[in-house]
Protein backbone atom coordinates (compact mmCIF):
# COMPACT_ATOMS: atom_id res chain seq x y z
CA UNK A 1 0.00 0.00 0.00
CA UNK A 2 1.51 3.30 -1.07
CA UNK A 3 1.83 5.86 1.70
CA UNK A 4 0.39 9.24 0.91
CA UNK A 5 1.03 12.48 2.71
CA UNK A 6 -2.64 12.71 3.73
CA UNK A 7 -2.58 9.20 5.21
CA UNK A 8 0.56 9.92 7.22
CA UNK A 9 -0.96 13.22 8.32
CA UNK A 10 -3.86 11.22 9.81
CA UNK A 11 -1.47 9.77 12.38
CA UNK A 12 0.23 13.10 13.02
CA UNK A 13 -3.22 14.67 13.51
CA UNK A 14 -4.12 11.98 16.02
CA UNK A 15 -0.93 12.58 17.99
CA UNK A 16 -1.51 16.35 17.87
CA UNK A 17 -4.63 15.88 20.04
CA UNK A 18 -2.40 14.92 22.97
CA UNK A 19 0.57 16.43 24.74
CA UNK A 20 3.34 14.03 23.69
CA UNK A 21 6.22 16.32 24.65
CA UNK A 22 7.32 14.57 27.83
CA UNK A 23 10.31 15.42 29.99
CA UNK A 24 12.06 12.17 30.90
CA UNK A 25 13.52 13.54 34.15
CA UNK A 26 10.11 14.81 35.29
CA UNK A 27 8.46 11.49 34.43
CA UNK A 28 11.15 9.59 36.34
CA UNK A 29 10.66 11.86 39.37
CA UNK A 30 6.88 11.37 39.29
CA UNK A 31 7.30 7.59 39.04
CA UNK A 32 9.73 7.58 41.98
CA UNK A 33 7.22 9.60 44.03
CA UNK A 34 4.38 7.20 43.24
CA UNK A 35 6.55 4.20 44.11
CA UNK A 36 7.64 5.77 47.40
CA UNK A 37 4.06 6.66 48.37
CA UNK A 38 2.15 3.64 47.11
CA UNK A 39 4.40 0.57 47.37
CA UNK A 40 4.49 0.36 51.18
CA UNK A 41 0.71 0.76 51.43
CA UNK A 42 0.17 -1.95 48.82
CA UNK A 43 2.70 -4.41 50.24
CA UNK A 44 -0.05 -6.56 51.73
CA UNK A 45 -1.08 -10.23 51.41
CA UNK A 46 -4.38 -9.25 49.76
CA UNK A 47 -2.65 -7.18 47.06
CA UNK A 48 -0.12 -9.95 46.45
CA UNK A 49 -2.92 -12.51 46.11
CA UNK A 50 -4.65 -10.21 43.61
CA UNK A 51 -1.43 -9.74 41.64
CA UNK A 52 -0.79 -13.48 41.55
CA UNK A 53 -4.12 -13.91 39.78
CA UNK A 54 -2.95 -11.38 37.13
CA UNK A 55 0.14 -13.40 36.14
CA UNK A 56 0.61 -14.85 32.65
CA UNK A 57 2.63 -17.93 33.59
CA UNK A 58 5.04 -18.10 30.67
CA UNK A 59 7.37 -20.57 29.04
CA UNK A 60 9.11 -19.22 25.95
CA UNK A 61 12.26 -21.29 26.04
CA UNK A 62 14.19 -22.49 23.01
CA UNK A 63 14.12 -26.00 24.49
CA UNK A 64 10.32 -26.11 25.02
CA UNK A 65 8.77 -29.34 23.76
CA UNK A 66 5.33 -30.94 23.76
CA UNK A 67 6.30 -32.87 26.89
CA UNK A 68 7.73 -29.90 28.79
CA UNK A 69 4.68 -27.74 27.96
CA UNK A 70 2.36 -30.53 29.11
CA UNK A 71 4.21 -30.74 32.44
CA UNK A 72 4.13 -26.96 32.73
CA UNK A 73 0.36 -26.98 32.19
CA UNK A 74 -0.16 -29.83 34.66
CA UNK A 75 1.40 -27.68 37.39
CA UNK A 76 -1.40 -25.18 36.79
CA UNK A 77 -3.95 -28.02 36.95
CA UNK A 78 -2.60 -29.06 40.36
CA UNK A 79 -2.47 -25.53 41.77
CA UNK A 80 -6.01 -25.48 43.20
CA UNK A 81 -5.34 -28.61 45.26
CA UNK A 82 -2.00 -27.34 46.55
CA UNK A 83 -3.10 -23.75 47.25
CA UNK A 84 -6.90 -23.76 47.78
CA UNK A 85 -6.88 -20.26 49.33
CA UNK A 86 -5.40 -18.62 46.21
CA UNK A 87 -6.88 -17.92 42.80
CA UNK A 88 -4.94 -19.50 39.95
CA UNK A 89 -2.84 -17.57 37.43
CA UNK A 90 -4.66 -15.59 34.73
CA UNK A 91 -3.14 -17.40 31.76
CA UNK A 92 -0.54 -19.79 30.45
CA UNK A 93 1.58 -18.10 27.78
CA UNK A 94 3.40 -20.16 25.14
CA UNK A 95 4.59 -20.05 21.56
CA UNK A 96 1.74 -20.59 19.04
CA UNK A 97 2.80 -24.13 18.15
CA UNK A 98 2.05 -25.18 21.74
CA UNK A 99 -1.47 -23.72 22.00
CA UNK A 100 -3.10 -27.03 21.16
CA UNK A 101 -0.99 -28.88 23.76
CA UNK A 102 -2.07 -26.42 26.45
CA UNK A 103 -5.70 -26.56 25.30
CA UNK A 104 -5.74 -30.36 25.46
CA UNK A 105 -3.90 -30.53 28.82
CA UNK A 106 -5.51 -27.64 30.73
CA UNK A 107 -8.22 -28.91 33.08
CA UNK A 108 -9.00 -25.85 35.21
CA UNK A 109 -11.44 -23.09 34.40
CA UNK A 110 -10.66 -19.38 34.41
CA UNK A 111 -7.10 -19.83 33.10
CA UNK A 112 -6.69 -18.50 29.58
CA UNK A 113 -4.27 -19.58 26.88
CA UNK A 114 -2.06 -16.74 25.65
CA UNK A 115 0.25 -17.02 22.66
CA UNK A 116 3.00 -14.70 21.54
CA UNK A 117 2.74 -14.01 17.83
CA UNK A 118 3.68 -11.68 15.01
CA UNK A 119 7.37 -12.57 14.86
CA UNK A 120 7.70 -12.23 18.64
CA UNK A 121 9.77 -10.74 20.21
CA UNK A 122 11.39 -8.63 17.47
CA UNK A 123 8.35 -8.26 15.17
CA UNK A 124 10.85 -8.44 12.31
CA UNK A 125 9.09 -10.56 9.72
CA UNK A 126 6.61 -10.22 6.87
CA UNK A 127 3.10 -9.03 7.73
CA UNK A 128 1.74 -12.10 5.94
CA UNK A 129 3.68 -14.30 8.37
CA UNK A 130 2.45 -12.27 11.35
CA UNK A 131 -1.19 -12.59 10.28
CA UNK A 132 -0.88 -16.31 9.49
CA UNK A 133 0.84 -17.04 12.81
CA UNK A 134 -1.84 -15.11 14.70
CA UNK A 135 -4.71 -16.83 12.88
CA UNK A 136 -3.17 -20.26 13.46
CA UNK A 137 -2.65 -19.57 17.18
CA UNK A 138 -6.32 -18.62 17.53
CA UNK A 139 -7.36 -21.71 15.57
CA UNK A 140 -5.24 -23.90 17.88
CA UNK A 141 -6.90 -22.54 21.02
CA UNK A 142 -5.38 -19.19 22.02
CA UNK A 143 -7.68 -16.90 24.00
CA UNK A 144 -5.20 -14.02 23.81
CA UNK A 145 -2.52 -12.98 21.35
CA UNK A 146 0.52 -10.98 22.48
CA UNK A 147 2.37 -9.02 19.79
CA UNK A 148 5.19 -6.47 19.80
CA UNK A 149 4.86 -3.30 17.74
CA UNK A 150 7.21 -2.83 14.81
CA UNK A 151 9.62 -0.68 16.81
CA UNK A 152 11.85 0.00 13.81
CA UNK A 153 8.92 1.30 11.76
CA UNK A 154 7.77 3.47 14.67
CA UNK A 155 11.23 4.98 15.27
CA UNK A 156 11.54 5.68 11.54
CA UNK A 157 8.26 7.61 11.68
CA UNK A 158 6.39 5.03 9.60
CA UNK A 159 3.32 5.11 11.81
CA UNK A 160 1.05 3.93 9.01
CA UNK A 161 2.79 0.57 8.60
CA UNK A 162 2.98 0.04 12.36
CA UNK A 163 -0.74 0.75 12.79
CA UNK A 164 -1.78 -1.25 9.72
CA UNK A 165 0.10 -4.28 11.09
CA UNK A 166 -1.66 -4.01 14.43
CA UNK A 167 -5.02 -3.67 12.67
CA UNK A 168 -4.41 -6.73 10.47
CA UNK A 169 -3.33 -8.86 13.42
CA UNK A 170 -6.32 -7.66 15.46
CA UNK A 171 -8.60 -8.77 12.62
CA UNK A 172 -6.91 -12.19 12.62
CA UNK A 173 -7.71 -12.50 16.34
CA UNK A 174 -11.44 -12.33 15.55
CA UNK A 175 -13.18 -12.09 18.95
CA UNK A 176 -10.07 -13.03 20.91
CA UNK A 177 -8.08 -10.53 22.98
CA UNK A 178 -5.02 -8.77 21.51
CA UNK A 179 -2.27 -7.43 23.77
CA UNK A 180 0.09 -4.95 22.11
CA UNK A 181 3.54 -4.85 23.71
CA UNK A 182 5.35 -1.54 23.23
CA UNK A 183 8.89 -2.71 24.07
CA UNK A 184 9.37 0.50 25.99
CA UNK A 185 13.09 -0.01 26.60
CA UNK A 186 13.70 0.19 22.87
CA UNK A 187 11.51 3.30 22.53
CA UNK A 188 13.98 5.15 24.78
CA UNK A 189 11.91 8.21 25.73
CA UNK A 190 8.65 8.91 27.53
CA UNK A 191 7.47 10.88 24.49
CA UNK A 192 7.97 7.86 22.22
CA UNK A 193 6.23 5.60 24.72
CA UNK A 194 3.21 7.91 24.86
CA UNK A 195 3.06 8.23 21.07
CA UNK A 196 3.32 4.47 20.57
CA UNK A 197 0.58 3.93 23.17
CA UNK A 198 -1.79 6.34 21.45
CA UNK A 199 -1.12 4.92 17.99
CA UNK A 200 -1.53 1.33 19.20
CA UNK A 201 -4.91 2.16 20.69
Amino acid sequence: MEKTESTQNKYEATLAKYNTRMNDAEVAAQVAKIVAEKVPANNTPDVKKFLFNCIDLTTLRTEDSDESVMKFTQKVNQFDNEFPDLKNVAAICVYPNFAEIVRDTLEVEDVNIACVSGGFPSSQTFIEVKVAETAMAVMEGADEIDIVISVGKFLAGDYETMCDEIQEQKAACKEKHLKVILETGALQTASNIKKASILSM
